[in-house]
């Protein structure tokens, strides 16, 4: 899987439409970021989260890692780890996590006391931002409480992982300390390209909190994570940006989730392989099953997000011979959403558009679905997973049995590691509705802190990361799999089909994804995607 950045600019020619004017607020003249309309994610209430607002920042550079891993060295020395398990060749370091570094025997001696800022001899300072709004207000208005939780379940939860971690995790005679605080920063505003200096000012408040790391979790953006790295602190945030502006801003910023390169390079080798010249089969109008696809895309009109949503179809035109018949850019803005989805629906139906790729954040498919119902026009869907509580708004329209996507099948609750984790440390409590969302950043940050070393510095910390096993097969994320420039591990996914009546694994509700192709796996970094037939349509159990 190439990790290069996606260099294509929108020409003057290209058959793109914009639809609806987002309202922009200009930075201030202190401000080192150039803006753009971003996309709004909603990880508030699923792990997916798109935070996609580039930045030109003069302290970016691209970051290579040279040298031996001490963690890695000292994986093979037999002994008892902190939690006792017993140490030697091939152990992890605890064996109830499929992605678990390999084991480091307990340490004794000199750690080197203040080795990075944010790091003594005892703790590791990592900053948690409460922001001064966030999007609890806005999910509250689209789903139910008992779906999303509430900010003490998730508070509740993030702390007793942290609890298990410390206990669990080599951090060579140190512990995480947790230091949440109340920002300025309005988490909405951010995510609309507003309130730069509000965000500034939380990095900076972070810097006097003396982290070494930042995990804000369900309240970062990309802005804030930005500003975090201009102060040389790390952040688990930033899911689904571009592989260039991890290596931008490396080694500050990591994600459990894959880049949106990798996501552009699959869909468009499923699209291509096993959808394109074929009939529109998922679809919901009768005579489209017949009709051979025409493929239309819809994405945010900014140039993250829009620069790997021209690779996809690039891929498709250059490598599988096939066209997009229309591509619709639209502004993040709640208030236009009901406007902007009308238009563009009208214009794919125009068209002819049999399949709609909706690259969009979470929120914009109920109103593209909710039009499209309207103007009795029933396409495929072939749009992101967020998640089954999503699908399940969706799917009264009944449009979303139209929907293929790409993601990884949850296997029950209590067979989930991230739960399985929570009860060894709270045997008797329940976690937030969104554990699993809290669980694989936090095991991403104690994976990077093991891996680092007693001399733990930014640098060590990805290196660490770099140098990590391959995660063990069955893990409920997928496959993990790290390397040199490797910020975002997650290297497989599966091809999936929403069911309305499939009983969720995540809340227990009827409306689930189910997987097509028999549940077959395929993987990022191999290019895995081209093992699907040839030519020949998915195979996907009727909803």
């Amino acid at each position: 899987m190439p990790n290069s950045p996606n260099n294509h600019t929108i020409q003057k020619g290209d058959n793109i439409t914009y639809v609806g004017v987002g309202t922009v607020q200009k930075p201030t003249t202190k401000s080192r970021f150039k803006m753009f309309l971003p996309i709004i994610p909603l990880i508030v209430i699923v792990l997916i989260l798109v935070y996609l607002f580039p930045s030109q920042s003069s302290n970016s550079t691209t970051f290579n890692i040279h040298g031996a891993v001490l963690g890695t060295q000292m994986s093979q020395k037999p002994g008892l780890t902190v939690n006792g398990t017993f140490c030697g060749p091939g152990i992890r370091q605890v064996d109830w996590s499929n992605y678990a570094p390999y084991c480091e025997p307990k340490f004794s001696g000199n750690n080197g006391g203040s080795t990075s800022f944010g790091v003594t001899r005892t703790t590791i300072t990592v900053t948690s931002r409460v922001p001064s709004s966030s999007l609890n207000s806005l999910a509250a208005a689209f789903f139910p409480a008992s779906m999303v939780g509430t900010a003490a379940q998730a508070t509740q939860t993030f702390n007793t992982y942290v609890k298990l971690f410390n206990n669990s995790f080599e951090l060579y005679g140190r512990h995480v300390v947790i230091v949440p605080f109340n920002g300025k920063g309005n988490e909405l505003s951010e995510l609309q390209g507003q309130g730069l200096e509000q965000a500034q000012q939380d990095a900076l408040t972070a810097k006097s909190l003396h982290a070494f790391a930042d995990i804000s979790l369900l309240s970062s953006t990309q802005i804030y994570d930005q500003y975090l790295a201009d102060e040389k602190i790390i952040a688990i945030g930033g899911l689904l940006q571009p592989q260039y502006w991890f290596q931008q801003y490396a080694p500050y910023e990591f994600s459990p989730a894959p880049t949106c390169n990798s996501d552009a390079e699959v869909t468009a080798t499923v699209l291509g392989r096993s959808m394109a010249g074929l009939p529109a089969i998922f679809s919901g109008d009768p005579k489209m099953q017949h009709t051979i696809r025409k493929f239309g895309i819809i994405y945010p009109q900014n140039p993250n997000y829009a620069s790997c949503a021209l690779e996809l179809v690039s891929i498709l035109k250059n490598k599988y011979h096939t066209n997009v018949v229309r591509q619709i850019a639209y502004s993040i803005n709640i208030a236009e959403g009901e406007s902007q989805a009308k238009n563009a629906v009208a214009q794919f139906q125009t068209r002819g558009v049999t399949s709609i790729i909706c690259a969009c954040d979470p929120l914009f498919p109920i109103f593209l679905v909710q039009n499209a119902t309207a103007q009795k026009y029933y396409p495929e869907w072939l749009a992101l997973d967020f998640g089954d509580i999503f699908g399940q708004k969706i799917a009264p329209t009944s449009q979303w049995e139209n929907n293929i996507a790409g993601g990884i099948t949850s296997p029950p609750k209590i067979e989930q590691e991230a739960y399985r984790a929570y009860k060894l440390e709270d045997p008797t409590g329940t976690p937030s509705p969104e554990f699993a969302a809290i669980y694989e950043p936090l095991l991403q940050l104690f994976t990077g802190l093991q891996a680092a070393g007693p001399d733990l510095t930014p640098e060590t910390f990805a290196e660490g990361l770099f140098s990590m096993p391959t995660s063990k097969p069955g893990g409920e994320f997928g496959k993990w799999k790290y390397g040199q420039d490797v910020f975002s591990p997650v290297d497989s996914f599966q091809v999936l089909r929403w069911s309305p009546t499939t009983v969720s694994q995540q809340d227990g509700l009827k409306g689930s994804f189910i997987a097509c192709n028999n549940g077959k796996l395929y993987t990022f970094s191999t290019s895995g995607a081209t093992s699907l037939p040839n030519h020949v349509q998915l195979s996907c159990p009727e909803p």
